[in-house]
C-alpha cells in the first residue's frame, strides 16, 4: 500500500510540474508575441522639401520592419530645418539637401551617425510654351524664381551658378525668392515666374514627369549636389533610420524617384 501511495504522489507531482512547465512555456510565448508587437513609438524626421515624395516611400518601407513606429515628417529648406533643431525643436533625424547643414549640427554636437545618402541635379525650368534657352532670354517684366539663398540649398546652388556665369547682376532685379524648391516649381507652373531653379527630382510626381513646365538647361556645378543625413537624438530608432538609408532597398527607392546614389 505504501509503495502504491508513494507512486500516486509521484505521479501527481509529475502532472503538476508538467502543467506548470506548459503554463510557463505558454506565458513565455505570449510575452514574446507582446514584445514583438511592442509599444507604439514615434520617429520625427526633418527633411528637405525636395524629399517630400521619396521620404514617404522610404517611411513605408522602414515600417515593414518597424510596424509599431509612427513616422512624422517635417519639411522645409535645409537651413531652416537646421536652425529649428539648433533652437531645440524636436527631431530624431535630419535629411538635408546638402552636406553643410548636417556638418554644422555635428560641430555643435547636435548630430551624429551622419551619412551621404543621395545626389541630385540642379535644372533651370520654364514655361513649356516659350522658347527660352537660358536666363538671358528673360524679358523686362519676367521673373526668375530662386529658393532663399541662406536657407534653401537649391537657391545657394543657383546663386553660385549665376555668379560663375557672371549673370547675377543681369537678373538680380527679376528674382523672386521662395521658401523652398516646391514653391519655386509652383511659381513657374502658375506663371508667377517665367523661369526657376529646382532639382531634377522635383519634376517627378508619383514617379511621373510633370508636363506643366520644361527643362531649359541642366546646370553644371563645380561640385555634385550631395544630400546628407544625421541622427539628431539618442533614440535607437534614429540610428536605425540612418542604417536603413544605407540598405539596398532604400537606395533602390531613391533611384526610383530619380536620385543618384
Amino acid at each position: 500500500m505504501k509503495i502504491k501511495h508513494i507512486f500516486v504522489i509521484i505521479l501527481t507531482l509529475c502532472v503538476v510540474l508538467a502543467g506548470c512547465t506548459n503554463e510557463k512555456g505558454q506565458n513565455k510565448e505570449q510575452n514574446e508575441k507582446q514584445s514583438t508587437k511592442g509599444d507604439k513609438q514615434e520617429l520625427q524626421v526633418s527633411a528637405a522639401a525636395s524629399l517630400t515624395e521619396v521620404s514617404k516611400a522610404l517611411g513605408n518601407e522602414f515600417k515593414k520592419d518597424h510596424p509599431n513606429v509612427e513616422i512624422k515628417f517635417n519639411y522645409g529648406g535645409s537651413g531652416a530645418l537646421r536652425q529649428q533643431i539648433e533652437a531645440g525643436a524636436p527631431a530624431d533625424v535630419m535629411m538635408s539637401a546638402n552636406t553643410k547643414d548636417i556638418d554644422l549640427l555635428k560641430k555643435k554636437n547636435k548630430a551624429h551617425d551622419t551619412y551621404n545618402y543621395a545626389k541630385n541635379q540642379l535644372v533651370l525650368i520654364g514655361d513649356k510654351n516659350k522658347s527660352y534657352t537660358s536666363v538671358k532670354d528673360l524679358n523686362q517684366n519676367d521673373k526668375l524664381a530662386l529658393g532663399q539663398i541662406k536657407t534653401v540649398p537649391a537657391g545657394k546652388y543657383a546663386k553660385q551658378y549665376l555668379d560663375d556665369q557672371h549673370l547675377y547682376g543681369d537678373v538680380k532685379d527679376k528674382i523672386i525668392f521662395a521658401k523652398d524648391v516646391k514653391q519655386v516649381l509652383n511659381y513657374v507652373e502658375k506663371g508667377n515666374a517665367q523661369e526657376g531653379f529646382v532639382y531634377k527630382t522635383d519634376l517627378y510626381q508619383q514617379k511621373k514627369k510633370a508636363n506643366k513646365v520644361k527643362v531649359i538647361e541642366e546646370i553644371k556645378l563645380s561640385k555634385p549636389i550631395t544630400y546628407k543625413a544625421g541622427a539628431t537624438s539618442d533614440k535607437k530608432l534614429a540610428k536605425e533610420w540612418i542604417n536603413f538609408l544605407k540598405s539596398n532597398k532604400a537606395k533602390q527607392i531613391l533611384k526610383e524617384y530619380q536620385f543618384s546614389v
